[in-house]
């Protein structure tokens, strides 16, 4: 399990709502990423996503070194994770295991925020 599992359940993410976006790909690819500062010899990398409804996430791809954990914040995360689709609502988290195939999407009618982690940070990406 992810570290971050347990203190990062209560993270309040009232600050982002304040700043501009990071990266924002809204207008075409209902993407906006807010990266959150770490500590200088952390070894992961953390964020909040906002996902618009109908809106993908990267492809399918497989971290080989890393966890990375996904809490939803609110509306609906849908995760695919090794073989099957995995439907997150606000309140829920999934860690997905380093060496896994995933994927998100939010085919949901409604935006979504999520927060994400990780562990250790991009150590290396296939």
């Amino acid at each position: 399990m992810n570290p971050f599992a347990t203190t990062q359940a209560t993270l309040n993410l009232s600050h982002v709502a304040i700043r501009e976006a990071d990266l924002d790909l809204s207008s075409t690819c209902g993407i906006k990423y807010w990266f959150l500062p770490s500590l200088p010899d952390s070894k992961v990398d953390t964020g909040v996503v906002w996902l618009a409804a109908g809106a993908s996430g990267t492809a399918l791809h497989t971290h080989s070194e890393e966890d990375e954990y996904f809490s939803v914040e609110y509306g609906e995360l849908e995760i695919f994770c090794g073989n099957r689709w995995i439907r997150l609502t606000a309140g829920q988290s999934l860690t997905i295991p380093a060496g896994t195939q995933h994927t998100l999407r939010n085919q949901s009618g409604h935006s979504c925020l999520y927060f994400y982690s990780i562990s250790p940070q991009f150590a290396s990406l296939i």
